[in-house]
């Protein structure tokens, strides 16, 4: 144990000052009822007077004292704990930048909500997770990030997504997923790699079936996160909601889109992945946490050792032998 204001252990003089006021206290009182000419048996009958209460108060009195200026000194124990070692994996995420992202069947729409939340998990990264890539991915897919630690860095890409104002048609999950083979394949790392996948399901493209082919025959797991409604929603090309800001067919009608599951539990379940479902938002950073803490491998573990403040029981103590000294008295 160690104090870290040693130098208020001084107040420790208040206890016998405590002590000697409850002396002197019981002392005047028996002297007063010596003095009061009073039947002896009739003092008897009160339960005040008797030397139990003034133990009870000398106790209590000295307790809170005691325990005021132990708090007084922040006092800290040591305490060691047993923490798992986990394995560092590292995380490659494609995410689907096109045109139906912008819905806002999702508030404030389903690529905003989609960002917000993989920004909260880079700032909030697990100990398990060692590195980040990102892939964007529409109709064709960019690396815009390689395996980095450099949690900025992946940032950066994010906040420019957000500022993106291109519009981008069409889907192509399976050209995502090879793009992040090939980010997994050029590292020269030996960690796991793990993939995520977040899109609202639409999968335009004809590169799907050769993508889980090569998933499969590389080992490689993919996690599937769908983000959307199931109602058919507009889609908005701007950021103002006016009638001219929404894509639209060749007649003048809108174009809505549908959230999609069937793409992304297929991808999940033939690479021995996990498909999790966010049809509000709220659900997608449980979602993603669920996702990214599963299956994390405990390699061993260590000793970690800190010091806890001790004050606040301190404090509670005294609170408690007030309380008492008050009902006593």
């Amino acid at each position: 144990m160690r104090f870290l204001r040693p130098d208020l252990l001084e107040w420790w003089l208040v206890i016998p000052a405590v002590a000697a006021a409850c002396a002197l206290h019981g002392r005047l009182r028996r002297a007063f009822w010596r003095r009061l000419s009073m039947d002896r048996r009739f003092m008897r009958l009160s339960r005040r007077s008797t030397w139990r209460r003034d133990a009870a108060v000398l106790a209590a009195g000295l307790l809170a004292a005691a325990a005021i200026v132990f708090a007084l000194a922040r006092p800290q124990v040591l305490r060691a704990a047993r923490v798992p070692d986990y394995e560092r994996q590292d995380v490659i995420v494609m995410l689907d930048r096109s045109v139906s992202m912008r819905a806002r069947d999702i508030s404030p729409s389903r690529f905003t909500r989609a960002t917000r939340e993989l920004r909260y998990l880079l700032q909030h990264k697990p100990d398990g997770i060692d590195r980040i890539g990102l892939v964007g991915f529409a109709d064709s897919a960019v690396v815009l990030s390689y395996l980095t630690s450099d949690v900025e860095s992946v940032l950066f890409y994010l906040d420019w997504l957000d500022e993106e104002s291109s519009v981008l048609f069409g889907t192509n999950i399976g050209a995502a997923l090879k793009s992040a083979v090939d980010v997994a394949k050029k590292d020269d790392r030996p960690s796991r790699k793990r993939f995520l996948l977040v899109s609202d399901g639409e999968d335009h493209g004809t590169e799907l079936n050769t993508a889980l082919a090569l998933l499969r025959a590389e080992g490689y797991r993919v996690d599937c996160i769908g983000v959307g409604s199931d109602r058919p929603v507009p889609i908005p090309l701007t950021a103002a909601d006016n009638d001219e800001s929404y894509l639209k067919d060749d007649f003048g009608r809108r174009v809505t889109t549908t959230f999609e599951e069937a793409t992304l539990v297929r991808v999940a379940a033939t690479t021995g992945g996990r498909y999790l479902r966010s049809t509000s938002g709220t659900e997608l950073e449980r979602a993603i946490s669920d996702v990214i803490d599963r299956d994390r491998r405990v390699l061993g573990w260590r000793l970690t050792t800190d010091y806890r403040d001790l004050y606040p029981i301190a404090l509670a103590v005294a609170a408690v032998a007030a309380a008492a000294l008050c009902f006593i008295a």
